[in-house]
């Protein structure tokens, strides 16, 4: 006949408290003894933990940091980064838990996934080197105009500066007062070539890092193709 769960734990639990007693005697010719008893008292708590855990259908072993073998439907939070399992009610292991990895080997898993995503789509697009170069010249296209166009206003911006201090200088030389009309178109015309020359810079650095990102995709695409990425795909095949 099967002995249930809770009548069990019953019996432990005054096994138990008779071994406490008993580890509590002082006599010095009773320490070996005690010392036994203590080892009964720790399996005694783990068979209590066990019992108990059966009894909820979810029994879990894990190891504190002495190495103790612990029970339970759940783990402590303390210990929730140890290995464990997880066992069935005849206590057969139907799962092992490893524990947490730390936080750098999180992201460097991470980082894997997101790679192994990054090379799934390179190999899916393209289907040789050459398509990369001419996707990038498709990109580059818009940006090169852009950068263009702003070199253009860039040229008639130096104009209207170099026109505006012209006026001023002469002023200057006669050493008449620069009147403040003259100062405040200097002033707007320095301020507009300024800009042209920020947006001009924001769009070569965007011109560089679709240049670094197509190159970088091709290096992969090469080393993933089994090819040497200093070498263009199509030589391989000559």
């Amino acid at each position: 006949m099967r002995v249930s769960s809770v009548h069990k734990l019953k019996v432990l639990q005054v096994i138990m408290s008779q071994l406490l007693k008993l580890t509590l005697k002082k006599p010095d010719h009773l320490i070996s003894t005690r010392s036994a008893l203590a080892g009964l008292l720790l399996s005694a708590l783990c068979i209590m933990q066990y019992a108990h855990a059966e009894g909820t259908g979810r029994i879990v072993k894990w190891k504190d940091e002495k190495g103790i073998t612990h029970y339970g439907d759940s783990i402590p939070p303390q210990y929730s980064d140890r290995d464990n399992s997880l066992m069935n009610k005849q206590g057969i292991t139907i799962q092992h838990n490893k524990a947490n990895a730390p936080d750098q080997d999180k992201a460097a898993e991470l980082a894997k996934l997101v790679q192994d995503k990054k090379d799934r789509a390179l190999l899916g697009t393209f289907t040789n080197a050459d398509e990369i170069d001419l996707t990038r010249d498709r990109n580059l296209e818009p940006e090169l105009l852009a950068l263009k166009n702003l070199q253009q206003d860039r040229a008639i911006a130096q104009k209207k500066v170099d026109k505006s201090k012209t006026a001023a200088d002469a002023f200057s030389k006669s050493r008449k007062p620069v009147p403040a009309s003259v100062s405040a178109e200097l002033k707007a015309n320095n301020d507009g070539l300024a800009k042209i020359n920020q947006r001009i810079n924001e769009r070569q650095q965007a011109i560089d890092n679709i240049h670094k990102r197509f190159d970088d995709d091709k290096k992969r695409y090469l080393i993933l193709r089994g090819q040497n990425p200093a070498t263009p795909a199509d030589i391989s095949n000559k």
